[in-house]
Protein backbone atom coordinates (compact mmCIF):
# COMPACT_ATOMS: atom_id res chain seq x y z
CA UNK A 1 0.00 0.00 0.00
CA UNK A 2 1.30 3.42 -0.85
CA UNK A 3 1.41 6.22 1.67
CA UNK A 4 -1.45 8.03 -0.07
CA UNK A 5 -5.01 7.05 -0.87
CA UNK A 6 -4.53 5.65 -4.34
CA UNK A 7 -4.89 2.10 -5.50
CA UNK A 8 -1.55 1.03 -6.93
CA UNK A 9 -1.13 -1.43 -9.74
CA UNK A 10 0.10 -4.74 -8.39
CA UNK A 11 2.80 -6.54 -10.34
CA UNK A 12 2.40 -10.24 -10.95
CA UNK A 13 2.98 -12.34 -7.85
CA UNK A 14 6.47 -13.74 -7.56
CA UNK A 15 7.79 -15.59 -4.48
CA UNK A 16 9.99 -13.33 -2.37
CA UNK A 17 12.84 -14.22 -0.04
CA UNK A 18 12.80 -11.05 2.09
CA UNK A 19 10.31 -8.25 2.07
CA UNK A 20 10.68 -4.54 2.49
CA UNK A 21 7.99 -1.95 1.64
CA UNK A 22 8.70 -0.48 -1.80
CA UNK A 23 6.56 1.96 -3.78
CA UNK A 24 7.39 3.38 -7.19
CA UNK A 25 5.79 6.59 -8.46
CA UNK A 26 6.34 7.02 -12.16
CA UNK A 27 4.94 6.85 -15.67
CA UNK A 28 4.56 4.09 -18.25
CA UNK A 29 6.54 6.20 -20.72
CA UNK A 30 9.50 6.73 -18.32
CA UNK A 31 12.35 4.40 -19.24
CA UNK A 32 14.04 4.54 -15.83
CA UNK A 33 10.76 3.75 -14.07
CA UNK A 34 10.24 0.71 -16.25
CA UNK A 35 13.88 -0.40 -15.87
CA UNK A 36 13.55 -0.38 -12.06
CA UNK A 37 10.18 -2.18 -12.21
CA UNK A 38 11.58 -4.93 -14.47
CA UNK A 39 14.60 -5.41 -12.19
CA UNK A 40 12.35 -5.75 -9.13
CA UNK A 41 10.07 -8.16 -11.01
CA UNK A 42 13.01 -10.34 -12.07
CA UNK A 43 14.35 -10.40 -8.49
CA UNK A 44 10.93 -11.29 -7.09
CA UNK A 45 10.76 -8.15 -4.97
CA UNK A 46 7.20 -6.98 -4.46
CA UNK A 47 6.32 -3.32 -4.80
CA UNK A 48 3.42 -0.95 -5.26
CA UNK A 49 3.36 1.05 -8.47
CA UNK A 50 1.50 4.34 -8.89
CA UNK A 51 1.22 5.60 -12.46
CA UNK A 52 1.22 9.37 -12.14
CA UNK A 53 -0.71 9.76 -15.39
CA UNK A 54 -3.57 7.79 -13.83
CA UNK A 55 -3.32 9.44 -10.39
CA UNK A 56 -2.71 13.17 -10.92
CA UNK A 57 -3.88 13.89 -7.35
CA UNK A 58 -0.55 12.54 -6.12
CA UNK A 59 1.43 15.18 -8.07
CA UNK A 60 1.07 17.97 -5.51
CA UNK A 61 2.14 15.71 -2.65
CA UNK A 62 5.20 14.53 -4.51
CA UNK A 63 6.03 18.08 -5.59
CA UNK A 64 6.11 19.04 -1.90
CA UNK A 65 8.77 16.37 -1.36
CA UNK A 66 10.79 17.45 -4.38
CA UNK A 67 10.54 21.22 -3.78
CA UNK A 68 8.33 21.65 -6.83
CA UNK A 69 10.49 19.65 -9.22
CA UNK A 70 8.50 16.52 -9.96
CA UNK A 71 10.75 14.17 -11.89
CA UNK A 72 10.24 10.46 -12.20
CA UNK A 73 10.68 7.95 -10.91
CA UNK A 74 10.32 8.55 -7.22
CA UNK A 75 10.98 5.41 -5.21
CA UNK A 76 9.99 4.95 -1.57
CA UNK A 77 11.83 2.12 0.20
CA UNK A 78 10.97 1.52 3.84
CA UNK A 79 10.93 5.21 4.76
CA UNK A 80 13.64 6.39 2.36
CA UNK A 81 12.75 8.59 -0.63
CA UNK A 82 14.82 8.36 -3.80
CA UNK A 83 14.28 11.04 -6.45
CA UNK A 84 15.21 9.98 -9.98
CA UNK A 85 17.38 7.13 -8.73
CA UNK A 86 19.55 4.96 -10.88
CA UNK A 87 19.17 1.21 -10.63
CA UNK A 88 22.41 1.13 -8.63
CA UNK A 89 21.00 3.58 -6.08
CA UNK A 90 17.90 1.41 -5.66
CA UNK A 91 20.14 -1.66 -5.28
CA UNK A 92 22.21 0.09 -2.59
CA UNK A 93 19.18 1.08 -0.52
CA UNK A 94 17.66 -2.39 -0.82
CA UNK A 95 21.00 -3.91 0.22
CA UNK A 96 21.01 -1.74 3.37
CA UNK A 97 17.65 -3.34 4.17
CA UNK A 98 18.96 -6.85 3.55
CA UNK A 99 17.37 -7.33 0.12
CA UNK A 100 19.45 -8.27 -2.92
CA UNK A 101 18.44 -7.03 -6.33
Amino acid sequence: MTIWDVTPTRPRTVPRLRTVPVAIYGNRWCGITQLIRRALDRAGIGYDYVDLDEHPSVHSRLEALTRGRLRTPIVHIDGEWLMEPSLRQVQAVLARHGVRL
